[in-house]
């Protein structure tokens, strides 16, 4: 269902840094997709690899994104997290900093308030990619990354054209996707960012906004 377009009173580098953060998550789940449909030419274990990269940097995206979302921690710009890249650490961090930090998946349905059309959301629950299967698939890739010892290399007879199993990794990309797809992340008590990653209203760009809490209540269609 297409999205309604979100007015936005000019743009604020915050919204404008998570977009940009979002629209690479966006390129990097479709690059995947294209990449087990066969559409690289490469054998399927360099497919295997090339997926587990992707999948190792959209952590490490989710979880810099969050970083950049609660900006106005002050911890956030301490040195040792400041230049932190690995996406357990940012997480195992930013928990303990606030409880709530990371992007929660709505789901957004048109209604009928008192005769007049209105859009409402909800939180999904279970959530399809949770912090924790994030810091599991974090840790699942460094093993697909290395190339192994002499006693696994000894061990292996596959050659490498022979691998076409990609299901693990579709089933990653797509509950990356779907936990992004729409969600909110709160900043504080009172504030979220919204986020559409493909908003179908406008070509399919990445869309991000503010949202007060008390917004989350079914409006009417066309409000703000």
């Amino acid at each position: 269902m297409e999205q309604p377009k979100m007015t936005l009173k000019g743009k604020h580098p915050l919204t404008t840094l998570y977009a940009n953060l979002m629209d690479e998550v966006k390129v990097r789940v479709d690059c995947i997709s294209r990449a087990v449909r066969g559409q690289t030419g490469f054998p399927g274990p360099i497919v295997r690899d090339f997926c587990y990269t992707q999948l190792r940097l959209l952590c490490e995206l989710i979880a810099l994104s969050c970083l950049v979302a609660h900006g106005d921690i002050p911890a956030t710009y301490a040195k040792r997290l400041g230049k932190e890249w690995s996406a357990d650490k940012i997480i195992d961090e930013l928990s303990k900093l606030r409880p709530y930090f990371y992007p929660v998946p709505m789901r957004q349905s048109q209604q009928r308030i008192n005769g007049v059309k209105g859009w409402s959301m909800e939180g999904i629950n279970p959530m399809p990619f949770p912090k924790e299967s994030l810091l599991d698939l974090y840790g699942k890739c460094h093993q697909h990354l290395h190339r192994g010892n002499v006693r696994k290399l000894l061990n292996s007879d596959t050659p490498i054209e022979v691998y076409t199993n990609f299901s693990e990794i579709i089933s990653f990309a797509q509950k990356m996707n779907d936990q992004l797809s729409l969600h909110i992340i709160a900043i504080n008590e009172e504030k979220l960012i919204f986020c559409v990653l493909r908003n179908q209203g406008d070509n399919n760009k990445v869309q991000t906004g503010f949202l007060e809490r008390k917004s989350l209540r079914p409006s009417p269609v066309g409000s703000s």
